[in-house]
């Protein structure tokens, strides 16, 4: 249907619900992140996401990815976002932008473009005057771009948000993040776009103190957390005036390289669901209903490449065990909608210790058991109804089970099935820097290390530092220490071209300040005496998300590869220092072209595995089965990996071993979850659109593997 064809509408809203053209809605939204999937499968995905009840698709807007270079603009394809809004609207959906253009999102520098570091003076997030600068320009930018597509003007955008959660940093701010939220929401609100704007509060919202600010005058707070109707009485209380509008249902969580899988059971998500609108919820917004891919370097700091989080639509787009269960949900909410929406209030009756009975007008009931461990009967009109610890019954007028959070229905299995075969594999061993060519590229010479991103401007996640290391006869043989005060992420060490050690994972999350001992690493080597070629090949995991991630030290103070000192045995290293941001087989970019510049020679067959700083390449044709496909990568170490020139993201075959932190305690009554010790992730996925009739696979491998094991494989 054209975009002309759509009716404008009027959106607004009451005490108890968004309104739109005057009748209040109960909204039933999922989030989808468009550049985490394709436009080929935007459709599929909106399809299953009206099989699965939802009424609204949510996704945020990626200034990171849009503007990677200040005034270069890319709205295509993946980035073409009037085409997905318009998308979702041909599929009988609503719209809801979180604009941010902080947006967190588990996204490279949390939604946005690394080159803001570089203003003068500048600060993120606050009452800053480059960054307020730079902010305004995008967000104005945005609103004509999406205007057309907003509910007055006949499109599908009923809500857009400005900032996110930023109680989460406002104590840091105090009156100057007061002060930066209210021109946020001053400045959305000048726009005239025509629909509400919205803020959100964190997931302990509850829990927070007066200086924890989430909203401004102008804009309608809403809720992010696992639980939200054990916020709903705060929320009603701090806005008596507001519906009740949650933003983010967590449906399960994201991993990190090396880090736990936190779940999030089926049962425990539709019981939360449905225990928020029996105690007078408005609308929901399922984080995330497809989570999607993290391709190329676009996940944020240690965020692994699959953005699964354990959403209801797999990473691949199909259906889940969850899936089908939160369409039952859907559908009776949905079905249940006018008569809930007719009550300002339910009225809820106490029927035990920890049960209660929501009533609305009609005869809908919610049967609530929130006794953590304990099973309970509630009677009800006459009728004993039995209920699972934790769980809720949705009852229609005469009697009827709607829906009941602990039946599961039947569970949705998948597994991965060898779809192709690849041809034997060429390798080309990426050069040290002092073996370049040098038309690739000058080395940047210093006397101290320089930081990487002031040399990469994060458009790689590779820079090579060069030094001499002196190694004397009383330290020869038995091992001593380098120590490198002030370096992030991963660091190999090479000593005369050969890998001498690395970084050990996992990393943690939450690293601190940057004076702090996250941002020190030390290396063990025993190396002969003399003179020696040192070669540190620093590798970036990601540009953090939120200040907390370096202490709640500000965003702006974000860094990657080597800045501090570096010692041997005590002793600093004097030597000037040679730096070389990228790789050479990226600045020939041998990942587009073969044999452009890359002498690649076959993979010999008793060669079981490659050894460091390998480039891989090899073909297969089209598989004549059906997708979705992925790479297994299993006997890989760590690196990039494209496809026909495009990057699928970051490989690492780190064990997952990490378990949820001391600060994670918070979550742990929502999700499950134990180590494993099998590979963070094994199975890389390959967007279908993506493959031609030939294909080329290319691989950078840091640390060396057995390309003969990997395998094209079909998701069934």
């Amino acid at each position: 249907m054209p975009h002309s064809a759509f009716a404008p509408k009027n959106v607004s809203f009451d005490q108890r619900a968004l309104l739109i053209d005057g009748c209040r809605t109960l909204i039933l939204s999922g989030a989808m992140h468009y550049p985490r999937s394709t436009p080929a499968m935007w459709p599929a995905l909106m399809k299953q996401a009206r099989r699965g009840g939802l009424n609204t698709i949510e996704t945020y807007v990626f200034w990171n990815h849009h503007e990677r270079r200040r005034g270069v603009l890319d709205f295509s394809d993946r980035l073409d976002l009037p085409r997905f809004c318009r998308l979702a609207q041909e599929h009988g959906l609503h719209v809801i932008l979180r604009i941010g253009p902080y947006v967190c999102a588990e996204t490279n520098y949390g939604g946005l473009p690394a080159w803001l570091r570089e203003l003068p003076g500048v600060q993120m997030r606050t009452d800053n005057e480059p960054f307020k600068r730079e902010m305004e320009r995008w967000v104005r930018l945005v609103a004509e771009i999406i205007r057309p597509l907003c509910a007055p003007n006949g499109g599908p955008i009923i809500l857009a948000q400005i900032e996110n959660e930023y109680d989460n940093i406002a104590a840091t701010y105090g009156d100057e993040g007061r002060a930066y939220l209210q021109w946020a929401v001053d400045l959305a609100r000048s726009l005239n776009l025509g629909i509400p704007w919205v803020t959100c509060a964190a997931g302990r919202a509850a829990e927070a103190g007066p200086n924890d600010v989430a909203s401004a005058d102008g804009s309608l707070e809403t809720i992010n957390t696992f639980r939200a109707h054990e916020v709903l009485d705060a929320f009603s209380q701090k806005h008596p005036g507001l519906p009740a509008l949650w933003t983010e249902n967590w449906v399960g969580w994201y991993q990190t390289w090396g880090g736990l899988l936190p779940k999030r059971p089926a049962e425990e998500l539709a019981y939360s669901t449905a225990r928020f609108f029996a105690a007078g919820g408005a609308g929901v917004n399922y984080y995330l209903w497809h989570g999607g891919t993290n391709f190329g370097r676009e996940g944020m700091y240690l965020n692994i490449t699959s953005f699964e989080f354990g959403a209801p639509l797999d990473e691949y787009g199909l259906p889940t065990t969850k899936s089908a269960h939160l369409a039952k949900l859907n559908h009776a909410l949905l079905a249940c909608a006018d008569r809930m929406l007719a009550s300002e209030r339910p009225s809820i009756a106490s029927a035990g210790p920890a049960q209660v009975v929501c009533a609305y007008e009609g005869g809908v009931a919610f049967l609530c058991n929130d006794d953590e461990h304990a099973a309970a009967t509630i009677r009800h009109d006459g009728r004993d109804h039995a209920l699972a610890p934790r769980s809720v019954k949705i009852i229609a007028e005469n009697g009827r089970v709607l829906f009941d959070s602990a039946t599961l229905p039947r569970p949705v299995t998948r597994a991965f099935r060898t779809a192709a075969r690849l041809a034997p594999f060429r390798v080309w061993r990426e050069p040290l820097p002092e073996e370049w060519l040098a038309a690739l590229q000058t080395p940047r010479v210093s006397a101290k290390p320089v930081e990487q991103l002031s040399l990469t401007r994060d458009e790689t996640d590779y820079c090579w530092y060069e030094t001499t290391l002196a190694v004397a006869k009383s330290e020869a043989g038995a091992p001593r220490r380098l120590q490198l005060d002030g370096t992030a992420d991963i660091v190999h060490v090479f000593v005369d071209g050969k890998l001498a050690a690395s970084t050990p994972g996992p990393l943690r999350e939450r690293r601190g300040l940057l004076d702090g001992l996250a941002f020190k690493q030390s290396f063990e080597l025993a190396l002969p005496a003399g003179s020696h070629r040192l070669s540190l090949l620093c590798c970036a995991l990601g540009l953090i998300k939120g200040d907390w991630m370096l202490g709640y030290a500000n965003m702006a103070e974000e860094r990657k590869g080597l800045w501090g000192a570096a010692r041997w045995n005590g002793r600093p290293l004097r030597g000037a220092w040679r730096m070389q941001p990228g790789l050479a087989g990226e600045r020939a970019r041998v990942f587009d072209a073969p044999g452009c510049f890359a002498p690649w020679k076959p993979l010999k067959k008793t060669a079981a595995r490659v050894a460091p700083l390998a480039w891989l390449e090899t073909t297969f044709p089209r598989p004549s089965a059906r997708g979705p496909f992925a790479f297994d990568l299993g006997a890989m170490g760590k690196g990039m990996v494209w496809l026909n020139g495009r990057c699928l993201g970051r490989h690492w075959l780190i064990p997952e071993s990490d378990p949820m932190g001391p600060w994670m305690d918070w979550m742990k009554r929502s999700l499950v979850g134990a180590p494993s010790g099998v590979a963070t992730q094994r199975y890389y996925h390959i967007p279908s659109e993506w493959l031609r009739d030939q294909n080329r696979l290319v691989l950078f491998e840091e640390l060396g593997g057995e390309p003969a094991k990997i395998r094209l494989v079909r998701r069934v």
